[in-house]
């Protein structure tokens, strides 16, 4: 989402496929590290309002009881991906990526010229 983005401020033409429907749900750990936070900030993310989780400290626990515990020099925060893939979907669109939702990538062949994407919709052809 976020190259998509990056692709049309730049002037490319992008077509994003996803089987899905944005937003949904998947597995994810919800931790992004805080190296991240002006690249999705400069995609137009705005974190401080979405009043994120700042995370300095990692706890894992075992069965057992036995616990691990580490602070993390850098840190992160916390945001739901369900969130995150709404905005930057919401931000994608904005920027002029056209997102084909519901649409499974079934092909990609390369004839020396351009490449066809068969799609479970339709084809598309780039040049």
């Amino acid at each position: 989402m976020a190259l998509s983005i990056q692709l049309t401020r730049l002037g490319y033409t992008v077509i994003l496929f996803e089987k899905e429907q944005y937003p949904f749900h998947k597995v994810c750990g919800e931790y992004i590290s805080i190296e991240s936070w002006d690249f999705l900030q400069e995609l137009g993310v705005d974190l401080p309002a979405m009043d994120v989780s700042h995370i300095t400290r990692l706890q894992v626990s075992a069965p057992n009881g036995k616990m691990l515990e580490q602070d993390l020099p850098l840190g992160g925060f916390g945001i739901s991906r369900y969130v995150l893939d709404h905005r930057l979907a919401m931000i994608a669109r904005s920027s002029g990526v056209t997102i084909e939702e519901n649409t499974k990538v079934n092909d990609i062949s390369f004839d020396g010229s351009g490449f066809t994407i068969a799609t479970s919709k339709k084809n598309y052809r780039s040049g």
